[in-house]
């Protein structure tokens, strides 16, 4: 499977991306190591989380191809997974992170959480 990252995306995660990190397209549904247990909301909310390499990613076994190497994925997401047409894009309007697949526009507005930075806090 694959996800398409548009050079405008790319530029915005490449402040946050090194050789030493990993990144994962999270659905915050309160399940996981990065979620927060009942801070979900009824809405479908996606977050891009840059962690170090080192951590564990026994929440995000799927792994999606991309131009910026593996993007991990959590099971509980798979509904929203397509074989082919998935992106990242920026929104040109707003500047957002825009997650879609050929179905539909899944999130509009995808925040960039660096997990090291949010740790060191």
């Amino acid at each position: 499977m694959k996800i398409e990252i548009t050079p405008e995306a790319q530029a915005k995660l490449e402040a946050y991306v090194t050789a030493d990190k990993k990144i994962l397209l999270d659905l915050d549904d309160g399940f996981g190591r990065f979620s927060g247990q009942g801070d979900c909301a009824l809405i479908t909310k996606f977050r891009i989380i840059i962690v170090d390499a080192t951590e564990s990613l026994e929440d995000y076994p799927i792994e999606l191809d991309s131009n910026m190497g593996t993007i991990y994925f959590k099971n509980s997401a798979q509904d929203f997974l397509d074989e082919k047409g998935m992106s990242l894009k920026v929104d040109p309007k707003t500047q957002l992170l825009v997650f879609a697949n050929t179905k539909e526009i899944i999130d509009k507005s995808v925040n960039i959480i660096d997990y090291d930075a949010v740790k060191a806090r």
